[in-house]
């Protein structure tokens, strides 16, 4: 007997009445991993009992999610230098129907045309100049206190669609939009808040020490100094530590994203995101 045969025998007994049976066969259809989705789908067509397509549909999101989980540990352990692959691993997961060949496409048309206003030799401030006018001016990306609340507009698709985002959906697209143009453009970790550095000098590992600037994303990309920051922690009530002023890496970023997501859709009563998020995190 094939594999796929197999698999198709497997599918049709998920109407096992049997609760610890069917356990034994939703693992061995999650063993077949990615290549069991399409014959879980076509199956879900079919003229099947309730208990049986709420199964299906487990099946099918649980297989999904492990292959995520992959993905992101994959990129984890390349180097996590691309920052917007992740990010868009978790926009597909969560928006599956999406359009995510057209996004790609305004994303990149965005790079060109900053690219194109560019000029090597212009100063630091200049360049952020050039780069805010493309992302708030010209595709008019504006930051919304109120989408903190609400955890859809923490995804890169969302902040397209609708044009608005918080501080983590501008600053992750605003550094990833840096990245493709190697402008050295770095996270920074605030309480209740996500802001960018620039770097002097293409480090790999900058410090506190190898900012020049640091540039509000959620604010039309003003700049500011250690002053604000200063402030702003004693606003707070926060002591300052290194960590409010030293660049983040990638991986450190995709991980304050997920801990916001799992705390928002907490909040928002949404108990199974979050579980799902917390087991990427």
């Amino acid at each position: 007997m094939t594999a796929i045969n197999t698999l198709n025998n497997l599918i049709k007994l998920t109407d096992e009445p049997d609760e610890n049976l069917y356990s034994e066969i939703a693992k061995n259809i999650m063993y077949f991993g990615a290549t069991a989705i399409p014959l879980l789908k076509k199956n879900l067509g079919r003229n099947i009992g309730y208990i049986q397509k709420e199964r299906i549909e487990s099946l099918i999101y649980n297989i999904e999610n492990h292959i995520i989980i992959n993905k992101i540990q994959q990129w984890k352990n390349n180097g996590a230098s691309n920052i917007l692959e992740p990010y868009l691993l978790l926009g597909k997961h969560r928006f599956p129907h999406t359009d995510w060949s057209m996004l790609t496409f305004q994303l990149m048309l965005m790079v060109e045309q900053i690219d194109q206003e560019l000029n090597r030799t212009i100063t630091p401030l200049e360049q952020i100049k050039v780069i805010n006018h493309i992302i708030y001016n010209i595709n008019n990306i504006n930051g919304n206190i109120s989408t903190l609340k609400n955890p859809d507009f923490y995804y890169i698709n969302t902040l397209f669609e609708t044009r608005i985002g918080n501080p983590l959906s501008i600053g992750i697209l605003y550094i990833s939009v840096a990245q493709r143009l190697n402008i050295p453009i770095y996270g920074i970790d605030l309480p209740q808040h996500f802001v960018l550095a620039y770097i002097k000098d293409n480090i790999k590992m900058p410090k506190a020490e190898d900012v020049l600037f640091y540039i509000n994303p959620f604010n039309k990309g003003i700049i500011f100094t250690k002053n604000e920051i200063l402030h702003y922690l004693k606003g707070l009530g926060i002591k300052p530590e290194n960590k409010h002023f030293s660049p983040m890496n990638n991986i450190q970023i995709i991980n304050k994203l997920l801990r916001a997501l799992i705390e928002t859709c907490s909040r928002a009563g949404d108990y199974k995101q979050a579980q799902e998020l917390t087991l990427l995190l």
